[in-house]
């Protein structure tokens, strides 16, 4: 998790995170040092007080493409084209 990071980049110390999203300066430590994990209520505090997403701040990694991602470029091939793509597709296998 980012937490660290994060903290360091707006200059505040761990006391003051604690104080933000109602938690302890040991609670912040224990995250920072991934000894356990937030709850989902507080990765959204954490995730607002940042102003960051909630998967820059758990590091998640961009492997699988938002859906709406992959419909925006299908739009941008033709039909027949799609169509003779996938024929072709299961034809060669």
């Amino acid at each position: 998790m980012r937490l660290r990071e994060l903290r360091n980049r707006d200059g505040l110390t761990q006391n003051e995170v604690a104080n933000k999203i109602g938690v302890s300066g040991q609670t912040i430590l224990n995250w920072e040092n991934e000894i356990y994990e937030p709850k989902i209520n507080q990765l959204i505090q954490l995730a607002d007080l940042f102003n960051v997403s909630i998967d820059y701040l758990v590091e998640r990694k961009n492997s699988k493409r938002n859906v709406d991602d992959i419909c925006k470029e299908l739009e941008k091939i033709s039909k027949e084209d799609l169509l003779a793509f996938i024929k072709n597709s299961l034809i060669n296998k």
